[in-house]
Protein backbone atom coordinates (compact mmCIF):
# COMPACT_ATOMS: atom_id res chain seq x y z
CA UNK A 1 0.00 0.00 0.00
CA UNK A 2 1.47 3.45 -1.14
CA UNK A 3 1.50 6.13 1.37
CA UNK A 4 -1.20 7.77 -1.32
CA UNK A 5 -3.69 4.52 -0.93
CA UNK A 6 -3.09 5.63 3.43
CA UNK A 7 -4.05 9.37 2.84
CA UNK A 8 -7.37 8.25 0.78
CA UNK A 9 -8.32 5.92 3.32
CA UNK A 10 -7.70 8.10 6.27
CA UNK A 11 -10.02 10.63 4.57
CA UNK A 12 -12.75 8.13 4.10
CA UNK A 13 -12.74 7.24 7.73
CA UNK A 14 -13.47 10.37 8.65
CA UNK A 15 -16.21 10.76 6.02
CA UNK A 16 -19.64 10.14 6.34
CA UNK A 17 -20.17 6.23 5.23
CA UNK A 18 -21.45 5.85 2.07
CA UNK A 19 -24.80 4.09 1.55
CA UNK A 20 -24.89 0.65 0.89
CA UNK A 21 -26.34 0.12 -2.96
CA UNK A 22 -29.53 -1.78 -3.40
CA UNK A 23 -29.34 -5.45 -5.04
CA UNK A 24 -30.58 -5.48 -8.51
CA UNK A 25 -34.20 -7.09 -9.35
CA UNK A 26 -34.02 -10.64 -10.43
CA UNK A 27 -37.27 -9.91 -12.54
CA UNK A 28 -39.70 -7.05 -12.89
CA UNK A 29 -43.48 -8.02 -13.11
CA UNK A 30 -46.54 -5.78 -14.29
CA UNK A 31 -48.22 -4.82 -11.45
CA UNK A 32 -51.29 -6.84 -11.57
CA UNK A 33 -48.97 -9.83 -11.76
CA UNK A 34 -46.90 -8.85 -8.91
CA UNK A 35 -50.54 -8.66 -7.13
CA UNK A 36 -51.57 -11.85 -7.93
CA UNK A 37 -48.74 -13.72 -7.52
CA UNK A 38 -48.60 -12.71 -4.10
CA UNK A 39 -51.99 -13.34 -3.19
CA UNK A 40 -51.79 -16.66 -4.61
CA UNK A 41 -48.58 -17.11 -2.50
CA UNK A 42 -50.84 -16.03 0.82
CA UNK A 43 -53.55 -18.31 -0.24
CA UNK A 44 -50.93 -21.36 -0.25
CA UNK A 45 -49.76 -20.46 2.89
CA UNK A 46 -52.69 -20.60 3.98
CA UNK A 47 -53.40 -23.74 2.60
CA UNK A 48 -50.04 -25.31 3.81
CA UNK A 49 -50.63 -24.26 7.44
CA UNK A 50 -54.23 -25.97 7.06
CA UNK A 51 -52.57 -29.16 5.42
CA UNK A 52 -50.40 -29.40 8.76
CA UNK A 53 -52.91 -29.21 11.03
CA UNK A 54 -54.64 -32.00 9.09
CA UNK A 55 -51.28 -34.38 9.17
CA UNK A 56 -50.57 -33.17 12.42
CA UNK A 57 -50.29 -37.15 13.14
CA UNK A 58 -47.30 -36.89 10.87
CA UNK A 59 -45.10 -34.26 13.16
CA UNK A 60 -42.24 -33.99 10.72
CA UNK A 61 -44.33 -33.44 7.85
CA UNK A 62 -47.06 -31.13 9.71
CA UNK A 63 -44.29 -29.25 11.20
CA UNK A 64 -42.55 -28.41 8.00
CA UNK A 65 -45.91 -27.96 6.34
CA UNK A 66 -46.23 -25.14 8.72
CA UNK A 67 -42.99 -23.46 8.46
CA UNK A 68 -43.51 -23.04 4.70
CA UNK A 69 -47.15 -21.81 5.35
CA UNK A 70 -45.49 -19.36 7.08
CA UNK A 71 -42.76 -18.32 5.37
CA UNK A 72 -45.03 -17.65 2.40
CA UNK A 73 -47.06 -15.34 4.16
CA UNK A 74 -44.62 -13.63 5.47
CA UNK A 75 -43.15 -13.00 1.71
CA UNK A 76 -46.26 -12.45 0.46
CA UNK A 77 -48.00 -9.97 2.83
CA UNK A 78 -45.50 -7.10 2.31
CA UNK A 79 -45.09 -5.69 -0.76
CA UNK A 80 -48.88 -6.32 -1.57
CA UNK A 81 -49.55 -3.42 1.53
CA UNK A 82 -47.25 -1.09 0.29
CA UNK A 83 -49.11 -0.92 -3.43
CA UNK A 84 -52.41 -0.99 -1.37
CA UNK A 85 -51.97 2.05 0.92
CA UNK A 86 -50.05 3.54 -1.57
CA UNK A 87 -52.73 3.59 -3.95
CA UNK A 88 -54.95 4.85 -1.22
CA UNK A 89 -53.03 8.05 -1.05
CA UNK A 90 -52.28 8.62 -4.49
CA UNK A 91 -48.95 6.76 -5.47
CA UNK A 92 -48.68 5.06 -9.07
CA UNK A 93 -46.24 2.17 -9.30
CA UNK A 94 -44.22 1.44 -12.49
CA UNK A 95 -43.67 -2.69 -11.37
CA UNK A 96 -43.13 -4.80 -8.74
CA UNK A 97 -39.49 -6.32 -8.35
CA UNK A 98 -38.11 -9.49 -7.29
CA UNK A 99 -35.00 -9.88 -5.13
CA UNK A 100 -33.59 -10.70 -1.96
CA UNK A 101 -33.80 -8.20 0.93
CA UNK A 102 -32.72 -5.05 0.09
CA UNK A 103 -30.72 -4.44 3.01
CA UNK A 104 -28.43 -7.53 3.53
CA UNK A 105 -25.97 -5.39 5.39
CA UNK A 106 -28.19 -5.43 8.68
CA UNK A 107 -28.35 -9.29 9.43
CA UNK A 108 -25.52 -11.30 10.96
CA UNK A 109 -22.85 -13.06 8.18
CA UNK A 110 -24.77 -16.26 7.69
CA UNK A 111 -28.78 -14.58 7.76
CA UNK A 112 -27.38 -12.44 5.66
CA UNK A 113 -26.87 -14.75 2.45
CA UNK A 114 -29.62 -16.59 3.78
CA UNK A 115 -31.89 -13.37 3.24
CA UNK A 116 -30.13 -12.45 -0.01
CA UNK A 117 -31.03 -15.46 -1.53
CA UNK A 118 -34.90 -15.34 -0.45
CA UNK A 119 -37.35 -13.92 -3.17
CA UNK A 120 -38.83 -10.91 -1.83
CA UNK A 121 -41.36 -8.73 -3.68
CA UNK A 122 -40.75 -5.00 -3.82
CA UNK A 123 -43.32 -2.36 -5.42
CA UNK A 124 -41.77 0.22 -7.42
CA UNK A 125 -43.80 4.00 -7.01
CA UNK A 126 -42.90 6.48 -9.68
CA UNK A 127 -41.07 9.27 -8.59
CA UNK A 128 -43.49 11.79 -10.26
CA UNK A 129 -46.44 10.57 -7.76
CA UNK A 130 -43.60 10.20 -4.83
CA UNK A 131 -43.29 14.04 -5.57
CA UNK A 132 -46.38 14.89 -5.84
CA UNK A 133 -47.41 13.01 -2.19
CA UNK A 134 -47.65 14.52 1.15
CA UNK A 135 -45.07 13.34 3.86
CA UNK A 136 -47.76 11.97 5.67
CA UNK A 137 -48.87 9.94 2.80
CA UNK A 138 -45.38 8.65 2.72
CA UNK A 139 -45.23 7.89 6.22
CA UNK A 140 -48.21 5.47 5.26
CA UNK A 141 -46.94 4.08 2.12
CA UNK A 142 -43.49 3.27 3.97
CA UNK A 143 -44.66 2.14 7.23
CA UNK A 144 -47.68 -0.36 5.29
CA UNK A 145 -45.61 -3.46 4.30
CA UNK A 146 -43.75 -4.01 7.33
CA UNK A 147 -47.11 -3.32 9.79
CA UNK A 148 -48.77 -6.18 7.35
CA UNK A 149 -45.76 -8.74 7.28
CA UNK A 150 -45.70 -8.22 10.95
CA UNK A 151 -49.52 -8.61 11.92
CA UNK A 152 -50.24 -10.86 8.79
CA UNK A 153 -46.94 -13.58 9.90
CA UNK A 154 -47.91 -13.77 13.80
CA UNK A 155 -51.47 -14.63 12.76
CA UNK A 156 -49.94 -16.83 9.95
CA UNK A 157 -48.21 -18.55 13.57
CA UNK A 158 -51.10 -18.08 15.49
CA UNK A 159 -53.42 -20.55 12.80
CA UNK A 160 -50.83 -23.23 13.07
CA UNK A 161 -50.58 -23.38 16.86
CA UNK A 162 -54.53 -23.42 16.94
CA UNK A 163 -54.65 -26.29 14.46
CA UNK A 164 -53.00 -28.30 16.56
CA UNK A 165 -49.60 -28.47 14.45
CA UNK A 166 -47.03 -30.30 16.72
CA UNK A 167 -44.62 -27.59 18.45
CA UNK A 168 -46.94 -24.77 17.54
CA UNK A 169 -47.01 -22.97 20.92
CA UNK A 170 -42.71 -23.13 20.21
CA UNK A 171 -43.41 -22.04 16.75
CA UNK A 172 -45.70 -19.14 17.02
CA UNK A 173 -43.13 -17.37 20.24
CA UNK A 174 -40.06 -17.99 17.47
CA UNK A 175 -42.09 -16.23 14.61
CA UNK A 176 -43.33 -13.39 17.37
CA UNK A 177 -39.40 -13.00 18.18
CA UNK A 178 -38.24 -12.71 14.19
CA UNK A 179 -41.12 -10.44 13.82
CA UNK A 180 -39.99 -8.19 16.42
CA UNK A 181 -36.87 -8.38 15.83
CA UNK A 182 -37.50 -7.21 12.23
CA UNK A 183 -39.90 -4.43 13.21
CA UNK A 184 -36.34 -3.29 15.29
CA UNK A 185 -34.72 -3.24 12.45
CA UNK A 186 -37.00 -1.64 9.56
CA UNK A 187 -37.13 1.13 12.51
CA UNK A 188 -33.12 1.71 12.80
CA UNK A 189 -31.52 0.87 9.45
CA UNK A 190 -32.01 3.72 7.33
CA UNK A 191 -32.95 1.64 4.25
CA UNK A 192 -36.28 -0.04 6.84
CA UNK A 193 -39.53 0.69 6.33
CA UNK A 194 -40.42 2.15 9.36
CA UNK A 195 -37.08 4.90 9.50
CA UNK A 196 -38.32 5.89 6.00
CA UNK A 197 -41.67 6.76 7.71
CA UNK A 198 -39.96 8.52 10.55
CA UNK A 199 -37.92 10.38 8.26
CA UNK A 200 -41.02 11.55 5.68
CA UNK A 201 -43.13 12.83 8.86
CA UNK A 202 -39.78 14.73 10.25
CA UNK A 203 -39.39 16.38 6.33
CA UNK A 204 -43.33 16.87 6.88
Amino acid sequence: MTFGDRAVGIQTLSAAPAPVPSPRFWAKLPVAVGNLVQLGGILLGVLLILGAGASRGIAALSVLLAVLGILAVYLCSHAIAHWAVGRLVGLRFAYVGVRGTDHPEAYPPVLREAMAATPMFTTVSTKRSRAAASPTAMAAYFAAGETSTTICTALAALLAFLVGVPGGGIILAVTVVWVLVAVATTTFTPKGDYYKARQALRAG
